[in-house]
């Protein structure tokens, strides 16, 4: 981050110190690569995931969030399912379990090592990636995973 120190001078003996912040605009860099097989008779997908994580922003980075869309059919309780309802709309909230969608079989692996990971406590469908080691500026990682769709 720049900090630009902005010097003022107002009559005679005041100055008048003002600290403006700037950061420098910058965009995550995500490539990925999906392998999959549908299975049209139970409504699944089976798939591996390739992905290619650069960082582009000037901090090192120890843990990067994914959105895992399907969980949020899983059930009555996610924000989806609630924005829903308050928007009028009930029919996923009284679906049947076995018309609910989710994703599961995750095995998250960052350069081929195994990591710790985590779903968010109050929101499934959002996944906590704790890195083994920060990710610099700059350098990339290749994050891999099995899932499934339902």
């Amino acid at each position: 981050m720049r900090i630009k120190t902005l010097f003022l001078l107002a009559g005679t003996c005041n100055i008048f110190i003002f600290h403006t912040c700037s950061a420098q605009y910058f965009q995550q860099e995500v490539n990925y690569k999906i392998d999959v097989k549908l299975n049209d008779k139970r409504h699944s997908l089976s798939a591996s995931e390739t992905i290619v994580y650069k960082n582009n922003s000037q901090q090192a980075l120890t843990e990067l969030y994914f959105h895992l869309w399907p969980n949020a059919y899983k059930n009555r309780e996610t924000a989806l399912c609630k924005q829903l309802v308050k928007n009028g709309e009930t029919e996923l909230f009284f679906a049947r379990e076995d018309e609910r969608g989710f994703i599961d079989s995750l095995d998250f692996r960052i350069n081929q090592q195994p990591i710790q990971w985590m779903l968010d406590s109050q929101h499934i469908d959002i996944c906590k990636l704790i890195l083994n080691e920060p990710l610099q500026p700059g350098a990339s990682a290749i994050i891999t995973t099995p899932f499934y769709v339902k």
